[in-house]
This record gives C-alpha cells, structure tokens and sequence, in this order.
C-alpha cells in the first residue's frame, strides 16, 4: 500500500511539472467564419505613433496568429477584405494600407482605410473573429 501511494504521488508530481512548465501563449489570433479567404492588416500605437502591418491569410473557418507574443497595448485595430476587394471589414479609425503587397507603415497622416477598434481589456491573448 505504501509503495502504491509512494507511487502515486510521483505520478501527480510528474504531472504537475508537465502541465507547469509549458510555454504560456499569448498572441492576437484572428478567425474568420466568411466563406472566402479573407486578408487581415492590424494597427496599433508603438508608443510614438500609430503603426499599422499587413497581410495575413485567413482561410475559411480557421485562425490565423497575426501577433505573436504578449499584446503590448489594450487597443488594437484590425481591417480585413476579401481577395477581389467586393467585402471588407472596416471601423472608424484611420490607418493606412498599402493594397498590393505585405507591409508595415508607421504613422497615419492622410491614410483613408478605417480600422475596426478592438478593446482586448489588456488580457495579452486575444482572438477576434470575422463574421458574415
């Protein structure tokens, strides 16, 4: 019986380090529930300006790591359209784009393209996903 509980309890500990010792993620996921293949920009203050990246391939019903890492800001702004341009997922915070090719852009002065402001309450994960 003792050795039985002995070797119980080195089965829980094994366990506990196991189940301690893996990497936390943290990252902004976007997902998408539209049935086309969506492209996704986001943007975000770096702390001396506004800053926006893009693309990143989201196919239907599946996810897509935009950020990886801790989120560093609690607001993030997000911008998606399809391949054709015909559907766009848009909100009222301008940032700029450029339409053809990947990208990082810092700043948004005379920039025309609305982000959708998203407000992860400075969880460090979050994942947003596109509807219909």
């Amino acid at each position: 019986m003792k050795k039985l509980v002995g070797l119980m309890a080195v089965a829980i500990a094994m366990t506990v380090v196991s189940l301690t010792s893996r990497p936390a993620s943290a990252d902004f996921t976007v997902c998408s529930q539209y049935r086309e293949l969506i492209y996704v920009a986001y943007g975000y203050d770096d702390g001396a300006g506004w800053v926006s990246e893009g693309w990143w391939g989201v196919d239907p019903g599946q996810c897509t790591v935009v950020f990886a890492g801790a989120i560093p800001e609690r607001f993030l702004y997000l911008y998606g359209e399809n391949a054709d341009r015909s559907v766009a997922w848009s909100g009222t915070q301008p940032f700029c784009i450029e339409p053809n090719n990947d990208f990082i852009i810092y700043g948004n002065y005379e920039c025309y393209v609305n982000f959708i402001e998203i407000d992860t309450g400075n969880t460090g994960d979050w994942t947003h996903t596109l509807t219909p």
